[in-house]
């Protein structure tokens, strides 16, 4: 599977399908964490890597809460904090990371922790 498929495809999906669950699961919070994001159009930065060298930069165009669209080749974030204005968050992460969360279970039902597990392997950095 080509990096823009696991990308553009079975990442969002995978994330659509968490939002769901996550909404179900906790709907206090959801309903506190889509009412921040409701109405900002943000932008979320992903640079894809295989052994360390980058294969793939990517930008997902958020409506609120949703993916809307996941642009290829272009690193870009924009990300409207209610207390900190305008950030600029992406992350770095190994395909193969990638590959192995998307067909994680777990996340369905235990997100924290699932989240928790996957950290190690994910680098969070911000564009100027």
């Amino acid at each position: 599977m080509d990096v823009d498929t696991l990308i553009q495809e079975d990442l969002v999906n995978f994330r659509r399908e968490l939002i769901g669950c996550f909404k179900v699961q906790h709907p206090h919070i959801f309903s506190i964490i889509e009412h921040v994001f409701v109405g900002h159009k943000n932008r979320v930065g992903i640079q894809v890597t295989e052994e360390g060298n980058v294969v793939g930069k990517y930008t997902l165009m958020m409506d609120g809460i949703n993916v809307v669209e996941a642009q290829s080749g272009i690193l870009d974030s924009a990300l409207h904090h209610p207390l900190l204005g305008v950030v600029k968050p992406y992350v770095t992460i190994e395909r193969s990371v990638i590959q192995t969360m998307v067909k994680d279970e777990r996340f369905k039902s235990e997100l924290f922790t699932s989240i928790a597990n996957y950290l190690p392997d994910v680098t969070i950095k911000f564009l100027r």
